[in-house]
């Protein structure tokens, strides 16, 4: 149903005298439409009280949008009418991927448009335009306008289900499917709308620290349509906007040793947290009445359980309630530990942690990015093991130092046989990035941090760095494609091994005096790609993964397509644009001529980034299909080869 090749789409554009009459009128009934509002959601006033409601409702939807195109869910033409005068007006139409051009005027969805998108470029008298290949939300203005078969109006798009309820029609989806979407969609606009209104003061790159630039992040993923989702899925209640997900009280519950698979030496790590844990009598129960609790002495978590019989495991507090849903054998501790969240929700600071340099991540049961946030077996099996074994290779990388890792040298997870239950019990001991870079005097920024807009428009990166010109957005963005290249091609090129570095897994490492770029440290192992036998033959070591290892490549070029997809299309695309370097195509230029200096043309890395379309992981159509583990791909323009707004992608580039 889903293509991984592009359309044939000449034939769309062979409309006759009559129907290009069809579309010159058409463009001009638009103008009144188009011209309505300003086209950019930073010119929305945000001093009105629907001013950042509108904001968070189009956030989602130039997302929902821009995936419905990218994945050939719906056809999308891009046009300019020009009219007596030389004023022209641009605006996209999205219609039915199937729809001809006779059809195309009588449903269809309506944009303003910010930046012409990547098109096929053919003209049309009085219009010009193409068939959209590559769609950005950043490309779209900030109002939509749907047009329904049986009416001659518009209706205004006010909320990113009417979208997808539309598109369902037009394919014929299942309504339950729809909808189940749509309550994902409408969780990303109520979270987007507190977030916005609760923003707080940017952090500084010479003052604040880590946890900070985590926790200051307004937006997240650029392109996923559920980027901003909090979707509880049962026996975990419903959550709401207003709910704390940053400054946190851990649970802690007994397990029976049992049950339990563990990696490393993961009772002694937690010990900290043990000796330091606050009590909470509110949390007695009848099995631990027998507990002396008057006494100081006694408030001691282990003197809560059979030692020898019982291992005691941290638990998210918003998670806790699915873990005494679904193991009848865990016990809640009247305990607690203050910790403060990370970017991605689950991975905490324990307060007894912090001068130890180690975080902990937690299994969450609820869909965030459309994936439920728990651990799997897989995942707390691979973590030790890459552990041991990538140190030594990054030591003779060729550039010193310029990748670091956050290891993670313990974890557990219930060793229920059924994987899907298992994840919900589980946690992972981590090297803390900060810890380790303070050592070095160096400052480590979240990427993901660096590439939010505030109120006004203007990035992160830009203002932190004082980028107020071109050559000086320039002169950084060289910097830090060099150090990024230097950190995370040569395990791929030398061994087969693929990081899962976007932006919310790599901190950038700056010099604490200066601010100057160092380089990077990376974290999470649960989502390597490592090609075994070429790891292996170049290196010696073994990496063990379970069966159906999701990090288990079955050729290379699953390593070389992770890579791409974290490094090129989550990483470099967002920075680039926060920049303001990629309409006018500086910014790929930089990235082009930095990875030709690092990869051979003859090397299979270099053949496998730069062919003409590359793949586009779906996640709408990921969602139809009900898959997490399993992703969907489609062939979309390679943004290597994109050289500015006129000309888009051109390849190859003479």
């Amino acid at each position: 149903m889903y293509s991984s090749q592009f359309l044939n789409v000449n034939d769309s554009w062979n409309v006759s005298a009559e129907n290009q009459d069809m579309l010159l009128e058409q463009a001009k009934s638009f103008l009144p439409y188009l011209s309505s509002s300003a086209n950019s959601p930073f010119l929305v006033p945000t001093t009105e009280p629907a001013g950042y409601a509108r904001r968070a409702a189009f956030a989602t939807t130039s997302r929902l949008l821009s995936c419905l195109v990218n994945e050939a869910i719906v056809a999308a033409y891009y046009y300019v009418s020009y009219g007596a005068s030389a004023a022209s007006s641009s605006y996209i139409l999205f219609v039915p991927s199937e729809a001809s051009s006779d059809t195309r005027a009588t449903k269809f969805i309506l944009s303003q448009v910010r930046h012409k998108p990547v098109v096929d470029a053919v003209a049309v008298d009085h219009t010009s335009g193409g068939r959209i290949r590559l769609l950005d939300p950043e490309d779209l203005g900030v109002c939509q306008w749907i047009k329904k078969a049986d009416s001659s109006a518009l209706i205004p798009v006010e909320s990113p289900s009417q979208v997808m309820i539309e598109i369902g029609l037009w394919n014929n989806y299942e309504s339950e499917k729809v909808h189940s979407i749509c309550k994902e969609l409408e969780s990303s606009v109520e979270n987007q709308l507190f977030a916005y209104k609760s923003r707080g003061p940017d952090p500084d790159i010479l003052m604040s620290t880590a946890t900070e630039w985590e926790q200051s992040i307004v937006e997240g993923h650029a392109t996923h349509p559920m980027y901003r989702a909090r979707y509880a899925v049962p026996p975990l209640k419903p959550i709401v906007p207003q709910t704390n997900f940053v400054h946190l009280k851990l649970g802690f519950v007994a397990v029976p040793r049992s049950k339990l698979r563990v990696e490393g030496h993961l009772e002694e790590l937690l010990h900290p947290l043990y000796s330091s844990a606050d009590f909470d009598a509110s949390l007695l129960s009848d099995a631990s009445a027998s507990v002396n609790v008057d006494s100081d002495a006694s408030r001691y978590i282990l003197d809560f359980v059979d030692r020898s019989e019982e291992f005691v495991l941290p638990v998210h507090p918003l998670h806790m309630p699915a873990v005494l849903d679904m193991f009848s054998f865990a016990r809640q501790l009247p305990f607690f530990m203050p910790a403060e969240a990370q970017a991605s929700l689950r991975t905490v600071c324990p307060k007894a942690f912090a001068p130890l340099g180690y975080d902990i991540k937690l299994p969450l049961g609820i869909k965030v990015s459309s994936a439920l946030r728990t651990i799997s077996p897989w995942s707390t099996f691979v973590g030790p093991r890459v552990t041991m074994v990538i140190p030594d290779i990054l030591s003779k990388a060729p550039v010193a130092d310029a990748l670091l890792i956050a290891g993670e040298p313990a974890s557990a997870v219930s060793n229920d046989p059924d994987f899907d239950i298992a994840k919900y019990l589980s946690c992972v001991i981590r090297n803390d990035p900060e810890h380790i870079c303070r050592l070095r005097n160096e400052r480590v920024i979240l990427a993901a941090a660096l590439t939010g807009y505030n109120d006004d428009g203007v990035s992160v990166v830009v203002r932190q760095w004082k980028l107020d010109s071109v050559e000086k957005r320039i002169g950084f963005l060289e910097e830090y494609v060099d150090k990024l290249f230097d950190a995370f091609l040569p395990p791929i090129m030398n061994h087969g091994f693929a990081f899962e570095a976007h932006p919310q897994n790599s901190l950038l490492r700056i010099d604490a005096e200066t601010g100057v770029v160092k380089g990077f440290i990376v974290r999470d192992f649960g989502g390597v790609k490592v090609h075994r036998e070429a790891f292996t033959s170049s290196t010696g070591a073994v990496i063990d993964m379970l069966p159906d290892s999701c990090t288990d490549a079955k050729s290379l070029y699953e390593v070389y397509d992770l890579a791409y997809h974290t490094l090129v299309q989550c990483q470099l695309h967002r920075l680039i644009r926060a920049l303001d370097l990629h309409y006018c195509g500086n910014g790929w230029s930089i990235v082009r001529r930095s990875f030709e200096k690092r990869v051979p043309n003859d090397h299979p890395l270099y053949t496998a980034w730069y062919q003409e379309c590359f793949d586009l992981k779906c996640f709408v159509t990921m969602k139809l299909d009900g898959l997490y583990r399993d992703y969907v791909y489609r062939k979309v323009p390679n943004l290597l080869f994109y050289i500015g707004e006129d000309k888009g992608v051109v390849y190859p580039i003479s």
